[in-house]
């Protein structure tokens, strides 16, 4: 599989470039992008596995509308994964570990309105990035990503809706929170603060989907 192809096509989903329920033409990008259409069939198998476009026979390819009511699940097990991700980092961050995250605590804070939603968005992969490198569990990673890029787009709706500076605010809260649990070395108090993160993405996105 093409693999800067996937990314371009997939960050264009995930950061609503193309919107939920919009069809997407299989000639059309391949044409844009210099490839015959084979790549791109691979790529919207790969994207329909992840759940970010749906590939209706004879109809077309959409991408995948957001459904809270799904989403619910999804973030049911990103609580139970993020909780068990907690306990292993707290067994095994590096100071060096620690030391990278205080680093990017930093920037965060320094975040200005420009271009914010996509600096925020690199800083929080970056983020998690470290948290898994820490965690040492590739199948935790795998199953995580793909649950996390299923809510993510919720998250870039809510920079329409919020004030820009408070999601600065938050994501610091949560970096900031998290260096302070680990630091304690404590998997029960790193479980637990983890799976509060999520759930306060529950109640937010919940927010967003009964005013939407």
């Amino acid at each position: 599989m093409n693999e800067k192809i996937y990314n371009t096509i997939k960050q264009r989903i995930l950061s609503l470039h193309y919107e939920p329920g919009q069809s997407l033409n299989k000639k059309e990008l391949a044409d844009e992008l210099g490839v015959s259409q084979t790549p791109i069939r691979e790529i919207f198998l790969r994207l329909e596995w992840e759940k970010l476009v749906t590939i209706m026979p004879r109809v077309g390819i959409m991408v995948t509308k957001i459904d809270f009511q799904e989403l619910k699940e999804v973030y049911r097990c990103r609580i139970l994964i993020e909780g068990e991700v907690g306990k292993l980092v707290a067994k095994n961050i590096t100071k060096a570990q620690l030391s990278e995250m205080k680093r990017l605590l930093e920037v965060c804070r320094k975040i200005k309105e420009n271009r914010t939603r996509e600096k925020l968005v690199k800083l929080d992969r970056q983020f998690r990035k470290i948290l898994f490198q820490a965690a040492s569990s590739s199948t935790l990673q795998e199953i995580s990503d793909m649950l996390y890029n299923q809510t993510l787009r919720v998250w870039y709706i809510t920079f329409d809706s919020t004030d820009i500076l408070s999601e600065v605010n938050m994501e610091a809260s949560e970096i900031e929170e998290t260096i302070a649990a680990l630091s304690k070395r404590d998997p029960d108090i790193a479980r637990e603060l983890r799976s509060k993160v999520i759930m306060k993405w529950v109640a937010r996105s919940y927010k967003f989907y009964t005013s939407y």
